[in-house]
């Protein structure tokens, strides 16, 4: 699966399943989603997602998202 397959699943996965169920408790938080179970790991950086997410998916990469904002990195000036 390419990446980009990889990051319209994680995508549909937040939308469908996660959006309403994490947004108002871990807005800002980072989300890490293991696209083949849809399991996710919720923690302040990518680090303590990943770490949390690589406990039960140890073989598994993680798509991340920023909760509660459309991108996870904001790179440049505004």
């Amino acid at each position: 699966m390419s990446l980009k397959e990889r990051i319209k699943k994680a995508s549909n996965i937040y939308e469908t399943r996660l959006r309403e169920k994490i947004e108002k408790h871990h807005k800002g938080e980072i989300v890490a989603i293991e696209i083949d179970s849809g399991d996710y790991f919720l923690g302040r950086n990518e680090i303590e997602a990943y770490e949390k997410g690589i406990k039960k998916h140890p073989d598994k990469t993680f798509v991340y998202k920023r909760v509660g904002y459309q991108v996870t990195h904001f790179v440049g000036s505004v």
